[in-house]
């Protein structure tokens, strides 16, 4: 969780779905630190040559820096269940269920200022999260951070394993 609690949310995302959203493969292998080539990590506004990769007690990923934000793409050792069942968690500010694309999905912070927000995403075995930080200065004041880790979960989310 060492990278996931790099970041935080404030209070963005769609309430819980109706009916659940159905089971995904098993996205255990998946490596966050390739799913998004240079160029689109360039469009998001990261800069590639930043890449540092992590591996803090089975939360494996890497984070870039941008000129609005840092990025950071991570596979953890828990499942989305497992961080689900810990949302009353001190640690946890403002946690809320949501879907990404139709995947389950749910979204927290871990600062009260709403500059840091994961994005979690259901991989099977492994919660994958999407965290965006933000600095505070006002250059980036125009940037949120929930609504940006929703919007890159949502684009890499078609290329994560589905049950077919």
């Amino acid at each position: 969780m060492a990278g996931l609690l790099t970041a935080a949310c404030a209070s963005q995302g769609s309430p819980a779905p109706v009916s659940a959203p159905p089971p995904v493969a098993d996205a255990g292998k998946i490596d966050m630190c390739t799913i998004l080539t240079d160029p689109e990590l360039t469009s998001l506004g990261a800069q590639p040559n930043t890449r540092k990769s992590f591996n803090n007690s089975g939360v494996i990923g890497c984070r870039w820096q941008g000129k609005s934000y840092t990025l950071s793409m991570e596979r953890a050792n828990s499942t989305l269940a497992g961080y689900r069942a810990r949302r009353n968690d001190a640690s946890f500010i403002n946690f809320a269920d949501n879907t990404v694309n139709g995947r389950a999905g749910s979204h927290f912070g871990v600062d009260k200022s709403g500059s840091q927000c994961a994005q979690l995403m259901d991989g099977g075995s492994a919660a994958l999260a999407v965290s965006v930080a933000v600095p505070r200065t006002a250059a980036s004041a125009a940037v949120d951070p929930c609504a940006e880790a929703l919007r890159i979960a949502q684009m890499i989310e078609p290329r994560l394993p589905k049950l077919s």
